[in-house]
């Protein structure tokens, strides 16, 4: 018996693990800018600043408006305890505090807008603006990616697709890094085949702790892919009759027919698919004049069907 393992190759191409496009937050005059190809930031980490002396000074008249109508509003829940304010106006207030906490809370947010911050861990690229020019919201800033480890994409035939499996060992080689073979594994399978091409979209996943592989670059895919066990004949065992392939197996003195079903040629064996144990005795001499329980003598016993 032989287990009928295949090799695969494919070429891929390379995506980061995150990938975005940094955009201005917001319309303005650019005033800092950390932004360089192959710099690395933390989640967090300030990338651009817009000039903010207009929002600023919103938040201080946002926080003035609110001290005042925090002091209207304890002021006249005093007088309610003491029956000397009117429901109304305690209401009033309440609201006029409730408006106050809003608006400083919007103020705050658009100061934040003049900003851009590091959605995550990653590394820029080149810089599409500089320091003083003027942006408008969604403008370009810079390409964004986490590269730590490195997407493949490639397609599967749908006749493998029962072959891999998440997590499957992977080696890849890129013109890119001439030498070099890198490790990864299966990370996604695509839920669906495409009609068209019958190959479903797989994306393997390669450590990239080394920073040496960058997004869009080709890669060249090796897949090991574990099979079925087969039994295994030679080639000279294996007949071909009224539409069909078999092979003899001797069973207590006896021939026996027994269909089979070619998977593939290999090292002068045939795999095939069929009921055959490990210790059959299959009949490679003189097979021509066998037929259906006529009897069988052995002259040069082999190994049956894993010969």
């Amino acid at each position: 018996m032989v287990r009928d393992d295949l090799s695969f190759t494919a070429i891929g191409t390379g995506f980061a693990v995150r990938s975005v496009t940094l955009r201005a937050p917001a319309s303005g005059e650019i005033i800092s800018l950390d932004v360089a190809p192959g710099r690395k930031f933390a989640a967090g980490d300030v990338l651009m600043r817009l000039e903010n002396v207009d929002q600023r000074l919103v938040v201080s008249l946002a926080e003035a408006r609110l001290q005042r109508a925090t002091e209207e509003r304890d002021r006249y829940r005093r007088l309610q305890n003491t029956g000397a304010a009117a429901t109304a106006r305690l209401e009033q207030a309440e609201t006029d505090y409730r408006v106050a906490e809003i608006e400083l809370e919007k103020a705050g947010e658009e100061l934040s807008d003049r900003v851009l911050s590091a959605p995550f861990d990653g590394i820029t690229g080149i810089a599409t603006v500089e320091i003083g020019d003027r942006v408008a919201v969604d403008d370009p800033v810079s390409s964004f990616d986490d590269r730590s480890r490195i997407l493949v994409e490639f397609d599967l035939p749908e006749a493998l697709l029962g072959r891999v499996e998440l997590g499957l060992p992977v080696s890849a080689t890129t013109p890119s890094v001439e030498g070099r073979i890198f490790d990864g594994e299966i990370a996604e399978i695509d839920s669906r085949v495409n009609a068209a091409t019958r190959t479903a979209r797989v994306r393997a996943s390669i450590d990239n702790a080394g920073d040496y592989l960058r997004p869009g670059t080709s890669f060249s895919l090796r897949l090991d892919l574990p099979g079925k066990v087969f039994p295994a004949v030679p080639e000279l065992a294996l007949q071909f009759s009224e539409g069909s392939l078999h092979v003899w197996r001797v069973s207590a003195g006896r021939a026996e027919k027994v269909a089979v079903r070619l998977v593939r040629r290999r090292g002068g064996l045939v795999i095939v698919d069929g009921p055959l144990s490990e210790d059959d005795a299959i009949v490679v001499e003189g097979t021509q004049r066998l037929s259906p329980d006529s009897a069988v003598q052995v002259l040069n016993a082999r190994a049956g069907a894993s010969s």
